[in-house]
């Protein structure tokens, strides 16, 4: 185990609160059923990261704890029907298809995210590996779009235009790329998805 970093991100493996499964109190924060629960925080070889005020363990109990270990375990709870029967706990109080969210077999996975302690000492994340994901897509569609006009360019007809005018085709002279393929996100409101 390591001690804690002061890295603004971590590696986390985190759930979405409910209080059927998780509980709720009078301490507890007013909207934490909209947080995601840390579960533990991992350092990039897969191994817990240890807080200043928790008592050493032994190796032995270190080799056995690592973030493979942990999503296993999380993943057997999940899939298991008798812990998430709709007759022992009640609906989530805000999201809809909680139930839909974790069925999914990709529900339990490491996600970077930044490490908050709420005043009532609860353990959240704000996750940061969705903008990976929303990146990842975009650059696809860009790099497909590349494609296309690479191959339009290579048409006889447009090396023609190109050495005639100097310019390529209207429809071929604009080469995408990576910078500004986020635009479309510009007017995205991040707040109404919390």
């Amino acid at each position: 185990m390591m001690e804690i970093r002061t890295n603004k991100y971590n590696l986390l493996l985190c759930e979405l609160h409910h209080p059927g499964i998780h509980g709720k109190t009078n301490n507890s924060a007013a909207n934490i059923e909209t947080h995601f629960l840390i579960h533990d925080r991992f350092d990039g070889h897969g191994y817990p990261i240890k807080n200043m005020d928790e008592e050493d363990e032994t190796e032995e109990d270190d080799a056995d704890y690592n973030i493979t270990s942990v999503m296993e375990f999380l993943k057997n709870q999940y899939s298991d029907p008798a812990n998430f029967n709709l007759r022992y706990f009640e609906r989530h109080p805000t999201i809809r298809n909680y139930h839909n969210i974790i069925n999914n077999s990709n529900y339990i996975k490491p996600e970077i995210g930044e490490y908050i302690v709420l005043p009532t000492q609860e353990a959240v994340a704000i996750l940061k590996t969705f903008w990976l994901r929303i990146i990842q897509r975009k650059w696809k569609n860009v790099f497909k779009e590349r494609l296309n006009i690479m191959k339009m360019r290579s048409n006889p007809i447009c090396v023609y235009a190109r050495q005639i005018t100097g310019k390529w085709p209207p429809y071929c002279s604009h080469l995408p790329r990576l910078r500004g393929m986020l635009n479309p996100l510009k007017n995205y409101n991040v707040n109404s998805c919390e």
